[in-house]
């Protein structure tokens, strides 16, 4: 190309040759008539922008300490905003070194170039960018095809490799530039390659790379130096190697587009990395009302119907979130719906449709339930034969392309001028100009291999792919050997209704015996993989068996023997909870349905199970995240279902989220609910209340680490003496009450229509005037409480005359529990006088950690051999020592003590005890468990301990843990399987 030498240095010029430019890229596309031809014949950039189908991405700033992470799920940022503001150039402030180098990976169908598109046309809007002088738009594939059809070689090899009668694509810079913007003049041109400038300073200019498959290559050391003449002819690779590295045009701003991401550690520090995501679900929707409001669709309910299938039935979200797919499904959509039929239920089914209209050589009005009609089969599937084998080379290679040898040799020469294959494939140059014929879409490249398995085999076939049992074989010892997308339409497939549109291109006994094969391999490998732990397995599991449409087949996988299915699933996305839920309703019934920390649920996910909701006796969803929504739809799945236990424990439920569960339970059958540390207070109990004041159901309700509070127990209590209330056990531990809503309390309780039989009052500021409250209601001959709980709360002696007066009322009192409180000597003497006699009826006391002395084991001796009923006590962390104990060992040798559980942590227990200890318990007999742990016994005491667990049967648990014992015992404690320690 000769070099201009006009001077081209005055500034109106320059300002001239920017507007030509900025109306060049605004310039709407041509496009060919004979596109009409097929809906799915694909778009150019620019005809999306015009035809105003453009959605703006979302996107991620990549760290690259954090590779590993790419393409999960997260909330993305506005990919026109991420890359404005790290390529943002005030055109004021001069910076050191303005050159910014972004890479924006993604895969294909992502809508990389579209958005690079779309930047240029803004940029020449004047909207973005205006720190930059000129915003240059290089696809470099179209660039080479161009430079190949001016003549300037004949053909390269695929590998980019110069050969025998070939020609390596080799331009100048200069060259790439006039290729890329024919309207740029030369004065233009070298005004941007700065060898006259008018301003006598470097112009801000911003390159835009892209139709690039990889470039890991672009930023190693080359082994020729780097071109620094933009008029040089080099090699592409070479020349886009040195763009990148600043060798050409070193204070040019770049963003390079590629599908694969590269090797971050290759890079050099300053190329920062952006990842398009694509479409969230709300862009989805967008997307779909913007097309089809465009195309004139009437079905108003179109749209969402389509993010729904992209939300759930298609089962891949990833796949869902690129618009090339959307596109895909939109159009297939809209012309299924003109015609009548059904949206798919499937993956699979979707790529079945999409393959049969991409093979159909007429309009585009209707898509084919069937395959073409018998004068166009062989002809379509000599196409689809064909396109099977070019995707299992590719696949099989490792590669998303392959040469134009590749189709001379598979018959399908015919590709420039085939509307059909053009669906499928197009051509390509790499960074070196080689030729290639990619597959547009690569999900299309797995649904092929898959179909391989159905269509009649060859002698090709043969030679280049195992025989299905052979792959299942392999399937079996690791179901990842196929991509996972070739796995799931593999298994669609093989349901002959999910085929139907193909089945006329495919040899119907050879397709039936196959799909029987692989049917008879997935039922094995579910049944094999079911009664595993691996949420993971379990998930991949229930999409292939969705993918079926077999509810049969469901139904024997998941009826076999050993099957798991409640263990927890917790962080399923939207497409897990469809295939979940369409598996359990196949199957009719669960006993679990377990979520445990599921941090991600969004209604998307809760209304796909509110089907399973109602049919699970069991539903786990504790230390999640649940929106306003969510528990709607989990409310919605509580009426009317078979729910009995619902747990929420430590989920951020907040006042509003149990108000929405709340008119739920009066029509559900919950008989436990389980709301601990849920950020309640006492604002939520006026709902809660009438809930529980007309719920006979609910049986079980733990409100534990809620600032529930007197108001909100006074209300509690007005429910409670309800007729038609059936609660029966009520946790109220660590709720900020005090001695005020006692009173209140105490009336609900002796009113003779409240059913609590457990009452957990830990750990509030009770105080013994509480306690006194308390006790008027616990003696009423109406109170029904079997079990209270008292743990820790700032009691003293003083409340325990009035303790002992509701254990001599002979109620139904049977297990009390009043550790850490500081009861000292006199209370629990006073409280121990109620116990004596066979009519006292405590069966179960725990005074760890309450000041007990001498005195008060002394008359515990007493009480335990005058024939109380006590069958358990804990007396735990009081300083009693061998002396203490030694009242216990005598009260164990008396015939009418009762002890079955006894507890003596922490309470100087040593070495001198032990005799008398293993005398005690051999002579009574009966003990279950004795807990001995936190005291200073040593080695020395471990043989007869071992000998007394071994001679006493009726001992389930000897518990020394955390004693003063070496290693050297270990061994002998080994020997005996009932002692912990």
């Amino acid at each position: 190309m000769a070099k201009s030498q006009d001077s081209y240095d005055s500034t109106d010029h320059w300002i001239n040759a920017q507007s030509l430019h900025r109306q060049a890229l605004l310039q709407p596309p041509q496009v060919a008539t004979e596109r009409s031809i097929l809906a799915l014949h694909p778009q150019s950039p620019a005809e999306v922008l015009l035809k105003n189908q453009y959605i703006p991405l979302t996107a991620n700033v990549v760290d690259p300490d954090e590779e590993e992470h790419m393409g999960s799920e997260g909330d993305g940022q506005c990919l026109g905003d991420v890359i404005s503001t790290l390529l943002s150039c005030s055109g004021d402030t001069p910076v050191a070194d303005p050159r910014r180098v972004v890479v924006l990976t993604g895969r294909a169908g992502a809508g990389k170039s579209v958005s690079v598109e779309k930047l240029a046309q803004d940029w020449a809007r004047r909207q973005v960018l205006q720190g930059y002088e000129l915003v240059l738009p290089v696809c470099v594939s179209e660039c080479v095809a161009r430079w190949v059809t001016k003549g300037h070689r004949d053909t390269t090899s695929v590998s980019g490799k110069e050969e025998e009668g070939t020609q390596n694509c080799s331009l100048s810079l200069e060259d790439l530039l006039m290729l890329a913007h024919p309207h740029l003049s030369s004065p233009t041109v070298s005004y941007i390659l700065n060898e006259t400038s008018p301003s006598q300073s470097n112009p801000r200019l911003l390159l835009l790379l892209d139709g690039l498959p990889e470039i890991d290559e672009l930023f190693l050391t080359p082994e020729l130096p780097l071109c620094s003449d933009p008029h040089k002819t080099v090699p592409l690779a070479h020349l886009l190697s040195s763009l990148a590295q600043g060798a050409l045009l070193p204070h040019a701003s770049l963003l390079i587009t590629c599908r694969q991401v590269p090797d971050m550690n290759d890079m050099p520090p300053s190329v920062q990395f952006v990842e398009v995501q694509g479409f969230s679900s709300s862009q989805c929707q967008q997307f779909f009302q913007q097309f089809l409001s465009q195309g004139g669709c009437e079905d108003e309910t179109l749209a969402s119907r389509l993010a729904h299938l992209c939300d759930t039935v298609l089962g891949v979200e990833t796949l869902c979130s690129l618009p090339l797919f959307c596109w895909m499904l939109a159009i297939i959509g809209s012309t299924l719906q003109k015609s009548g039929a059904p949206l798919p239920e499937t993956l699979t089914e979707l790529w079945v449709h999409i393959t049969s209209l991409c093979l159909s050589p007429t309009t585009t009005t209707t898509v084919p339930t069937r395959a073409p009609g018998p004068v166009l089969v062989p002809k379509a599937r000599s196409l689809l034969q064909g396109l099977v084998k070019l995707a299992r080379l590719c696949l099989e290679d490792h590669q998303s392309f392959c040469s134009h040898d590749h189709l001379v040799s598979h018959n399908m020469e015919q590709f420039p001028s085939s509307p059909q294959l053009q669906t499928f494939l197009k051509e390509g140059y790499d960074a070196h100009g080689a030729q290639m014929i990619l597959f547009r879409c690569q999900p299309t490249m797995q649904f092929l291999m898959a179909l391989g398995f159905f269509i009649e085999e060859d002698s090709v076939a043969l030679s280049s792919l195992t025989s299905l049992e052979g792959k299942l074989r392999d399937l079996e010892e690791d179901a990842g050997m196929m991509e996972p997308l070739r796995l799931v339409f593999a298994v669609g497939l093989s349901e002959p209704s999910q085929r139907a549109a193909l089945q006329s291109m495919l040899e119907a006994g050879h397709a039936r015996d196959q799909g029987a094969e692989m049917q008879r391999w997935l039922e094995s490998h579910t049944q094999k993989t079911l009664p595993g732990y691996s949420k993971e397995k379990h998930l991949q599991c229930f999409h292939l068996l969705r993918e079926t449409q077999n509810q049969a087949l469901v139904k024997r996988c998941l009826s076999s023997p050993g099957v798991r299915l409640g263990m927890s699933y917790g962080g399923l996305g939207r497409s897990d909870c469809a295939a979940l839920s369409y598996v359990l309703m196949c199957v009719g019934e669960i006993q679990q349905l377990n979520l445990y920390s599921s941090r991600n649920l969004t209604s998307g996910h809760t209304s796909q199970l509110i089907p399973v909701f109602k049919m699970a006796p069991t539903i786990i969803l504790s230390q999640s995240e649940l929106s306003p929504e969510c528990l709607s739809h989990l409310a919605e799945g509580l009426r009317g279902g078979v729910t009995t236990r619902l747990d929420l424990s430590y989920t951020k439920l907040g006042d509003e989220g149990l108000r929405t569960l709340c008119p739920a339970l009066t029509h559900s059958s919950l008989h436990t609910l389980s709301v601990p540390v849920c950020e309640l207070s006492a604002a939520c109990c006026k709902d809660l209340s009438s809930a529980l004041a007309v719920c006979s159901t609910l049986r079980v309700l733990d409100l534990r680490g809620n600032k529930i509070t007197d108001e909100g127990l006074a209300l509690i209590s007005k429910a409670l003496q309800n007729p038609q209330c059936g609660l029966q056990e009520l946790s109220l531990d660590m709720c900020d009450i005090s001695s005020s809503s006692m009173a209140a309390l105490s009336e609900a309780l002796g009113s003779g229509h409240c059913a609590l039989l457990s009452l957990d009052l830990s750990r509030n500021n009770l105080a013994d005037a509480g306690l006194t409250s308390l006790s008027h209601g616990l003696s009423s001959p109406s109170c029904k409480i079997h079990t209270l709980k008292l743990m820790g709360c700032d009691l003293t002696g003083s409340c325990c005359a009035a303790l002992a007066s509701v254990l001599r009322s002979g109620g139904s009192l049977a297990e009390l529990d009043i550790s850490v409180n500081e009861l000292g000597q006199q209370g629990a003497l006073t409280l121990c006088e109620s116990l004596k006699g066979t009519q006292a009826p405590l069966t179960s006391l725990n005074m760890t950690r309450c000041e007990l002395t001498l005195a008060v084991f002394s008359v515990l001796e007493e009480v335990l051999r005058g024939g109380s009923k006590l069958r358990a006590l804990a007396l735990g962390l009081n300083e009693v020592g061998d002396r203490g104990a030694k009242h216990l060992w005598g009260a164990l040798k008396h015939a009418q003590c009762s002890l079955q559980d006894l507890d003596l942590e922490m309470i100087g227990l040593t070495d001198e005890c032990v005799a008398e200890l293993c005398e005690a318990v051999r002579a009574h007999g009966r003990l279950k468990s004795l807990i001995l742990k936190n005291n200073t016994l040593t080695d020395s005491s471990v043989e007869p301990l071992v000998q007394l667990a071994k001679a006493c049967p009726a001992m389930k648990e000897l518990n020394l843990q955390y004693n003063d014992l070496s290693e050297d015992v270990f061994e002998l404690m080994d020997s005996c399987s009932r002692i912990r320690y």
